[in-house]
């Protein structure tokens, strides 16, 4: 294995090696240990072959992830935020030293939910890195996260009461329905356009507001269709919901409009997601699929549907033992065999 030469150039310093029969220079540094330094990298390269990964801080990393990282803004915003922290401890050391202790040492002192945030974003980008070949290794892949647990308790709406809080809430009367009917995210409810809406076929187009595949086709029943047809156009926005040709304000909406029907309504109180929850709930009870309604939903994964959602799952046990009653009283002969 060569060990090169580092020799005097002008009034700095330059290391050499030799590659395919020629003589290579790095630059000139001021300092004969720097120059040391970056001919022992071109070595280490030279002996890694295929193996070897340039130097990239974690700081350039988070860059080159966020270049290419196709996700709606408030994702990206969000992202962001995890890394500041990560990056200004380890912003300028090389991602590939980055160790699981220090990512432990670093999330320790935060709040669970903020720690868990900030590992799960660490593990993504470096999740990336290893399969673009930036780095060998993902140290946030070993760091222990909590758990997610909701800030907020689900507490769904039975249908008679989703009624009494349309009735209660007046002119925004439509967009509780429509969101109850639909499960659409407080986020893509207030911005669902004309264009987004089929009457005929009774279908919304929700523009997810967290992912690519947030975005949606979703079937309305008669009480969304209603709740739709009930808005009148404005000329002032594409929007279906507004007030008066003007965009919703959800923190009016919050304060003004949700709380105060709720007590009018005699109904203990919850946050206007629930009426997300209530889709959700609505849609188990009647016996619809849980992957159909983590697509439903836009849920990336069913796993996450199943594990806010799958304590109201109906039990199917009695309706798979009714099929196999009927079976076994009708066609139960043994099946064909399939030729071939």
């Amino acid at each position: 294995m060569q060990t090169g030469s580092v020799t005097r150039h002008g009034r700095g310093w330059r290391g050499h090696w030799r590659e395919n029969g020629q003589r290579r220079s790095t630059p000139t540094y001021a300092r004969k240990g720097e120059a040391r330094a970056a001919l022992n990298g071109e070595l280490e390269r030279l002996a890694l072959g295929e193996r070897y990964r340039a130097p990239i801080t974690l700081h350039e990393l988070a860059d080159r992830f966020l270049e290419q990282y196709a996700a709606a803004p408030q994702t990206v915003t969000n992202v962001r935020m995890r890394l500041v922290r990560p990056l200004d401890a380890f912003g300028d050391v090389q991602a590939a030293d980055v160790s699981s202790e220090a990512i432990q040492r670093l999330v320790v002192p935060l709040k669970p939910a903020y720690r868990r945030d900030v590992v799960r974003t660490l593990r993504q980008i470096y999740r990336w890195a290893v399969d673009a070949g930036l780095v060998s290794r993902n140290p946030a892949r070993l760091v222990a996260a909590p758990k997610p647990v909701r800030g907020e308790r689900i507490l769904p709406f039975a249908l008679d009461e989703v009624d009494r809080v349309v009735e209660e809430t007046g002119r925004w009367g439509p967009l509780v329905a429509f969101m109850a009917d639909t499960g659409a995210r407080p986020s893509e409810a207030v911005v669902v356009e004309w264009r987004h809406i089929d009457l005929a076929a009774g279908t919304v187009e929700l523009p997810g507001a967290k992912t690519e595949l947030a975005w949606r086709t979703v079937h309305m029943t008669s009480r969304g269709r209603s709740a739709v047809a009930a808005m009148p156009r404005a000329l002032t926005t594409p929007c279906v919901f507004h007030v008066g040709g003007r965009p919703l304000s959800w923190a009016y909406f919050y304060r003004e409009v949700w709380k105060p029907a709720l007590e009018a309504a005699g109904l203990e109180y919850r946050a206007p997601y629930n009426l997300r929850h209530t889709y959700a709930l609505h849609n188990l009870q009647a016996g619809v699929p849980i992957a159909t309604l983590a697509r439903q939903m836009g849920h990336a994964d069913v796993n996450r549907t199943f594990a806010t959602y799958g304590g109201w799952v109906r039990e199917m046990g009695a309706d798979a033992a009714a099929l196999r009653e009927r079976w076994a009283d009708g066609a139960n002969t043994a099946p064909k065999t399939l030729e071939t």
